[in-house]
């Protein structure tokens, strides 16, 4: 574990680990007291990681935010902590930023699924060992009061946002914030969890989400997109395969979207297909590698998500930073003549 944290280039070797406690239905508290355990016999020594339990919505991020000094971040719970914790990094210095580390706690676990972590982690932190540092590219949300018109002169700046995994608007949005408020109703988890959240949006919310969009300096067109998912990792959902080819190192988004006129009997087989990925072969669906976005939606209600997280905005421009954060993932096997 050390070795490898100090493969980060960070300035003192320790470790945070940020702990969201009620991630699981509070099974993340007792995986990180064992961690804990783990780390403290490992390192015979508490002064080379630091263990911290989130308190409130967004606390991760200013916790990350202010860990100046540390080689790697450990964000342990769901996607929304490692969310968090991806934002407060990306406010350091590219020279000083810690890595990212994550320990899966939670019902989606895109992010993990990306770097290859499986879920057994969290009962054998012996594999923590074997990570290495990587970089990876993150996307950047940038928000503006009115619609980007001239991109040397885009207007008021908002507000920032981050993702690591994906950001999306329309029914699939609708459907990943669904989650959250079914998640307190529901013993579901996983994928089931999910599937039931899109059979509740698309009952009672299907429709079109207009809007104008324009990418890598291409002219504006105007859309009418039932979702429009813009992709680092090729899953969203718990393992729904949306652009199954999407790879958060090669420096470009994977956008997928499907546009009016579409009937609810044609998308729901193909949100259902896209579990396995198997609607990306659909005429109706559309995908794009692209760098750059511009959006200006017709309203500013549409659910909007990043990484699983309620994002508000109407006018923004979306961006891939190649290669931004350094991220530690298992190391890739080795091979033998």
């Amino acid at each position: 574990m050390t070795a490898t944290m100090r493969q980060a280039n960070a300035p003192s070797g320790k470790t945070l680990i940020i702990a969201n406690p009620l991630a699981h239905s509070g099974k993340a508290g007792e995986v990180a007291e064992r961690l804990k355990r783990f780390l403290g016999l490992y390192h015979h020594s508490a002064s080379s990681y630091e263990l911290v339990y989130t308190e409130r919505p967004h606390h991760a991020e200013e916790l990350a935010r202010r860990a100046h000094g540390y080689a790697a971040v450990l964000a342990l719970g769901g996607d929304g902590v490692i969310h968090e914790v991806a934002n407060g990094l990306m406010a350091h210095d590219a020279a000083t930023r810690p890595a990212l580390g994550l320990i899966p706690v939670g019902s989606g676990n895109d992010y993990a699924r990306t770097l290859g972590i499986d879920r057994t982690i969290r009962d054998d932190f012996a594999h923590l060992l074997r990570w290495e540092p990587t970089r990876m590219d993150v996307g950047r949300i940038q928000v503006f009061d009115h619609p980007v018109v001239d991109v040397c002169d885009p207007g008021n700046l908002l507000h920032t946002e981050y993702f690591v995994e994906t950001f999306s608007f329309g029914l699939d949005a609708a459907i990943a914030l669904d989650t959250q408020e079914l998640r307190t109703t529901t013993p579901l988890t996983g994928d089931a969890l999910y599937v039931a959240s899109g059979l509740n949006v698309f009952g009672r919310n299907y429709r079109a989400y207009p809007a104008r969009i324009s990418w890598d300096g291409c002219a504006a067109r105007t859309l009418e997109p039932y979702l429009m998912a813009v992709q680092l990792g090729p899953t969203y959902g718990s393992g729904f395969k949306v652009c199954p080819d999407a790879d958060p190192t090669d420096g470009r988004f994977d956008v997928c979207y499907a546009t009016a006129p579409l009937p609810r009997a044609i998308t729901l087989p193909l949100f259902l297909r896209a579990r396995t990925g198997k609607h990306v072969s659909s005429r109706h669906i559309h995908l794009l590698q692209v760098e750059r976005l511009r959006l200006d939606l017709a309203e500013d209600t549409y659910p909007l998500q990043a990484d699983g997280e309620r994002v508000r905005a109407q006018h923004m421009t979306v961006e891939v930073l190649p290669a931004a954060l350094t991220v530690l993932r298992p190391a890739a096997p080795q091979v033998t003549s």
